[in-house]
């Protein structure tokens, strides 16, 4: 009678381990993906968020617009010949007499905000107003941080 030999080891064929690299790949490229998905979530957070305030900070930049143009339109009505007066009672301190215009500085997300400025004339009786300046700058000085640990090739103190 022959012998049967029975194998008791793991035969692992070339198709068996063509399926573990395939496994093993798709897992990695799965984990990229979640990833990178989670980054652009992030992002697209973030700039929601930016845009948000600058459309807030905008809508008080158009207030303010209104508010300078219906203080000229009732200082016109006051006194038609010198309106200056009722402006500085109206806009306050975001009246400035000497430029002949009106300023306001509307803060925003990260250190950021929308400077206003709203030019004031008035002619015969009329008056009209021009924005002068409406654009977002960085109120706050900041530092982009250059220092990065490289060896420079010299040896630390206390080593030979």
């Amino acid at each position: 009678m022959a012998k049967s030999e029975i194998k008791s080891g793991a035969n692992i064929g070339s198709a068996s381990l063509i399926l573990i690299f395939i496994v093993l790949c798709l897992g990695t490229f799965g984990l990229l993906s979640l990833t990178s998905a989670r980054n652009d979530l992030d992002l697209a957070e973030r700039n929601a968020e930016a845009v948000s305030g600058f459309y807030q900070a905008d809508s008080q930049g158009e207030a303010f617009r209104m508010q300078v143009d219906t203080a000229l339109q009732d200082a016109l009505q006051e006194n038609p010949e010198d309106p200056e007066a009722g402006l500085t009672a109206r806009l306050g301190e975001a009246y400035h007499a000497k430029e002949q215009s009106a300023w306001m500085e509307i803060p925003m997300n990260s250190g950021q905000a929308l400077a206003v400025k709203i030019g004031i004339s008035w002619k015969d009786g009329r008056g009209r107003t021009r924005i002068r300046q409406w654009n977002v700058y960085n109120r706050e000085e900041y530092e982009i941080d250059q220092a990065m640990p490289v060896w420079s090739g010299e040896p630390k103190s206390g080593e030979p």
